[in-house]
Parts: structure tokens; sequence; C-alpha cells
């Protein structure tokens, strides 16, 4: 058991010191805390004054054959409207697109063909291909 009467020792450890551990301890949770703010909160956005439209885009336009970029589509949609011939002795022609989606709806065997007509096909050379 212990003596009720014995003296106690002293702990040795200054306030001095104890104060200065939890001030620094203060200081660098602030400063954490600073950081994770930092980096949670995104810097503002500075505004930017709208961007002007580009010179290089309407100078290739103007330059181009056809001239500006509606007469480029059109000349691009031409082959999709008119008939012509793209192989007379394979007897290939074009059709327009509205016509040939009418086709297939109709027969959509057409889709599936393996046809020796259809431009880039390649069939199989007489006598099995050896």
């Amino acid at each position: 058991m212990t003596d009720p009467a014995a003296p106690q020792e002293p702990e040795g450890l200054a306030a001095g010191a104890i104060w200065l551990i939890g001030a620094s301890v203060v200081a660098v949770t602030a400063a954490l805390v600073v950081v994770a703010w930092l980096l949670v909160v995104p810097p503002p956005q500075r505004v930017r004054p709208a961007a002007a439209p580009s010179p290089l885009l309407r100078a290739l336009f103007d330059r181009a054959d056809h001239g500006s970029g509606a007469e480029l589509r059109a000349a691009d949609a031409l082959p999709l409207t008119r008939y012509e011939w793209v192989d007379r002795r394979a007897r290939v022609v074009r059709i327009p697109i509205d016509r040939a989606i009418d086709a297939v709806a109709a027969d959509p065997r057409l889709i599936g063909a393996a046809s020796k007509a259809i431009v880039g096909a390649t069939a199989a050379p007489p006598g099995g291909g050896q």
C-alpha cells in the first residue's frame, strides 16, 4: 500500500513548454486548414472577352474554288441527287439516295447481296481461286 503521508515529487515539466507545444499544434492545424481550403475551393474565374471569329476559317472558304461553305455543301450533295454511270461495262450506276432507300425498303435483300457489280467488291477468280 501507499503511505498517504509520502510527499509527491514534482513532474519536471515547465508550464511554458506545455503552452509552446499547444500553440504549435494550433498553428500547424491552422496552416493545414488553409491548405485544405485552397485545394477545395476553386479560384475565381477571370472574365475573358468574347473571342473574335477566326479569320483563318473564312480565308479558307474564300480561297476555295466553289466560294462559300453553302456552295461546297451543295456540290458535295450533288452526287446524292442525280443518276450517272459508275462503270458502263459492269453496268454499275449511281442513283439518288432517296431512290436507293426506297429500293432497299422494298427489298431488304439488296443490302446483303454480294454482287460483282458492287463497287469495290472482289470476285473470286475463275477456277476456284487457286
